[in-house]
């Protein structure tokens, strides 16, 4: 997953240092904007199964004093999944709007 994100954006990263022509780059920076999209709709989705499954694993332990220890690893490692995918498509976003400079050789 994390090969095909940083694939993506230096593709994207490429394509625009490369020199297109305005409406070419705004058709790229569109494209790489769907792409981010449903990355964080997918990161959404598992993370709510996860949490989901999460209660489930807490419900298979019992109610141990110590126990729950899987299901809260499961639950933070969802949230922060989904943290990262989002924090992408708020990078990508922050590039496009021009907030960010944008560096061009």
């Amino acid at each position: 997953m994390r090969r095909a994100i940083s694939a993506t954006l230096l593709a994207g990263v490429a394509l625009a240092t490369a020199g297109a022509a305005p409406a070419e780059e705004q058709e790229m920076l569109r494209q790489f904007d769907r792409v981010l999209t449903g990355m964080a709709y997918a990161a959404s989705g598992l993370c709510l199964f996860s949490i989901v499954w999460a209660g489930f694993v807490l419900m298979a332990e019992g109610g141990e004093e110590r126990g729950g220890g899987r299901a809260k690893t499961a639950v933070v490692m969802a949230v922060v999944g989904l943290v990262l995918v989002l924090s992408a498509k708020g990078v990508a976003a922050l590039l496009r709007s021009g907030l960010v400079p944008f560096p061009t050789p």
